[in-house]
């Protein structure tokens, strides 16, 4: 694995270039616990209280929110109402299945991270029910959701983002039945509830971008015969398509943005996260997600 320039300076005056594959291939994970824990008591041993302070006062991490916490919690509760309401069940690992840098992961000891993408966690939730028959999306799809806070570490913009956000999930769960039955359900299931809940409720301007992703054999048919289902489905929705091919190594075949206001506040697509986590290439799962506190940093509610 490539390493930026920062970690070989280190590593070399540290005196070894290999330490880091050393690290992983030879120690196991109980083991590297044990040693970054050990490593972590050795630093704060030798912590005063002003140094803590002072961390404190230059730690992104740790800044707390300007938003009202009462708004964000009634944001919450009212997307969790609303999913409820259209279906999805409310529910309470980031870089191996989708491809995501793990810069933007915010790892711990114990064989963990901080949660930077709930999405990932519905989903692993889900292959586990799926694989000890506690969950059969063969039957139905299967819709879950969750309204988290994620910390993130790639670096923002704007002044007024924090690394640490409310987050708001679905996640849905089926198997390929021929026809492309469940990306039309489903795509149809998520964008429904975002533009109910923002034109609807919120009485915001929306719109949809659809954007060709690479992953499915007829790409260009793939994304028509969604285009042409949504059209009917939502025939007073602004649909934009984007054919331009590409590959994000994340989505798979279509991903959707929903515009509110001049914003993408919601993004969303088609992944194989089921297919790789499961080894069975007929699982299909669609995630979606949107901030909650993007909805008061731009004024939807005051």
């Amino acid at each position: 694995m490539e390493h930026s320039q920062i970690v070989h300076t280190i590593l070399a005056k540290l005196g070894n270039e290999r330490l880091i594959t050393e690290l992983t291939t030879k120690l196991s994970q109980s083991e590297m616990t044990t040693l970054l824990l050990a490593l972590s008591q050795e630093m704060t041993a030798q912590s005063s209280p002003v140094d803590l302070l002072n961390k404190y006062a230059t730690n992104r991490f740790v800044k707390p929110s300007e938003l009202s916490p009462i708004k964000l919690k009634k944001i919450e509760l009212d997307m969790l109402e609303l999913a409820e309401h259209r279906g999805f069940t409310s529910l309470g690992s980031c870089s191996v299945i989708a491809k995501v840098d793990q810069n933007k992961v915010i790892s711990a000891t114990r064989g963990v991270e901080l949660m930077s993408d709930s999405t990932n966690m519905l989903a692993i939730y889900l292959a586990n029910g799926i694989k000890n028959k506690s969950i059969n999306n063969s039957i139905s799809d299967v819709h879950v959701c969750a309204a988290s806070r994620v910390t993130r570490g790639q670096w923002y913009k704007q002044a007024n983002v924090l690394p640490h956000f409310g987050l708001f999930t679905l996640v849905s769960s089926g198997k390929d039945t021929g026809s492309y039955r469940f990306e039309k359900d489903t795509l149809t299931r998520h964008i429904a509830f975002y533009l109910h809940y923002y034109g609807g409720k919120l009485g915001q301007e929306t719109k949809v971008f659809l954007h060709l992703r690479k992953g499915y054999t007829d790409s260009d048919g793939f994304l028509d015969r969604m285009v042409d289902h949504l059209n009917v489905e939502f025939p007073s929705c602004l649909l934009i398509e984007d054919r331009v091919e590409s590959s994000n190594q994340y989505y798979k075949g279509l991903n959707f943005e929903v515009n509110v206001n001049g914003v993408n506040i919601v993004d969303g697509g088609f992944v194989d996260w089921t297919q790789q986590l499961l080894g069975n290439n007929k699982e299909r799962l669609l995630i979606s997600g949107t901030g909650m506190d993007l909805q008061l940093i731009t004024g939807m509610i005051q």
